[in-house]
């Protein structure tokens, strides 16, 4: 293979450390002799932000982050540091470390794993985003608050119906009933409701599983409000676009993904969302030597022209496929370009219910109940490789 390679993995998210086992393997006999690599990050840690929901129902929710040194063992180094400049022409990069001073790497393999931030809703809407493990505890504390006051109804509303607050509904509401139980106040009338402004929940599935959903929520005690855009929690009220208005005693905005916003300072062609613009083998078009995959990309299957959407599964499968590309830049040859990940979703609907569904040749296949359940836990596990 003749000269060391530098491989350098910017970004340890889903896509980053699914990337970095990837390239063990691609490169297992290589590795610390003709492939260096390198994975960067401005945090020592892994977070596993799909499971943030869990802050609020669990007081100790350590497991939410694992260091990242252990995803790199012994053949990958890992420095901590911010991305602040990309060099394309000398194949170099500038990251800021904790001292606040400037290194500068070289490398032959620059891959943007930078993902996505939970987009916050604007401070003057009110309520509570849950973007963070402290937000996460903050809505704990108010909730637990709530149960205890004297008064007999507890009303809840989750803006924002996504895998995100489908999720986080069914497990705070199921967290609620048994606190109440635990407080001896069964008597406390315990509302959710999640507020959805489009015709159905997840529009990427078909009406029907939408229905099934929502249908499991509905046992969980949990209503959701079609056709209704939240504009603002404000004095207990939460206003809608149509100007009517919801009582409630606690507000929590779970509004997407944005691509990450440090993307917009490296010079890179990016979309108007603000993700980086990538061919089918997932190279910036600015130079063919800077990859990027995950949350950050907008990247189209060549076959079907569907764009990958933001997904730990995309990132995982993404990161695999890339791997392979590498190798095959490396020892002079083409590999497989990008395919969209197949029709698929894994959504958690309590600590004890779930549904799975996929979909091939036109048939729906769709699993619910524990056994639904116990395969998006293990979906979880799988996307920070069971750490």
């Amino acid at each position: 293979m003749g000269s060391v390679k530098t491989i350098v993995v910017v970004g340890g998210g889903y896509a980053g450390i699914n990337l970095i086992e990837a390239l063990k393997k691609e490169f297992h006999r290589e590795l610390k002799r003709n492939i260096r690599v390198i994975l960067i990050d401005k945090n020592s840690f892994h977070f596993k932000k799909v499971k943030l929901f869990k802050g609020i129902v669990n007081e100790n929710v350590a497991d939410l982050s694992v260091p990242l040194k252990d995803y790199c063992g012994i053949a990958i180094e890992f420095i901590q540091g911010e991305l602040a400049k990309i060099d394309p022409k000398k194949q170099t990069i500038h990251i800021t470390v904790q001292d606040g001073t400037f290194n500068e790497i070289y490398y032959d393999q620059l891959v943007l794993a930078m993902g996505s931030v939970l987009r916050e809703a604007d401070s003057e809407r009110g309520g509570l985003s849950m973007t963070s493990l402290e937000s996460a505890k903050t809505i704990r504390e108010q909730l637990l608050r709530k149960l205890e006051s004297p008064e007999t109804m507890l009303r809840l509303v989750i803006a924002g119906s996504g895998i995100t607050g489908i999720e986080t509904a069914a497990e705070v509401g199921t967290w609620l009933k048994e606190e109440a139980k635990k407080a001896g106040n069964k008597q406390k009338d315990i509302e959710i409701y999640l507020i959805n402004d489009k015709q159905s929940l997840l529009n990427d599935v078909p009406v029907k599983i939408s229905e099934r959903i929502e249908s499991r929520l509905k046992k969980l005690g949990i209503r959701v409000l079609h056709l209704k855009k939240a504009e603002r929690f404000t004095d207990h009220k939460l206003y809608f676009s149509d100007m009517s208005h919801l009582d409630a005693d606690l507000c929590i905005w779970t509004v997407g993904l944005k691509p990450h916003p440090g993307l917009w300072r490296l010079g890179l062609s990016l979309t108007e969302e603000g993700k980086i613009k990538v061919d089918a083998w997932y190279r910036a078009s600015e130079n063919k030597n800077i990859y990027a995959i995950g949350d950050c990309v907008h990247v189209v299957d060549p076959t079907s022209g569907a764009a990958a959407a933001m997904s730990c599964k995309e990132a995982i499968s993404q990161a695999q496929r890339l791997s392979k590309i590498m190798k095959a830049h490396i020892e002079g040859f083409t590999a497989a370009p990008h395919q969209t990940y197949a029709n698929l979703l894994c959504i958690g609907l309590g600590p004890s219910d779930g549904m799975v569904w996929a979909q091939k040749w036109g048939i729906d296949f769709v699993l619910s109940g524990k056994m639904a359940g116990k395969i998006r836990e293990y979906t979880w596990d799988l996307s920070s490789i069971n750490h």
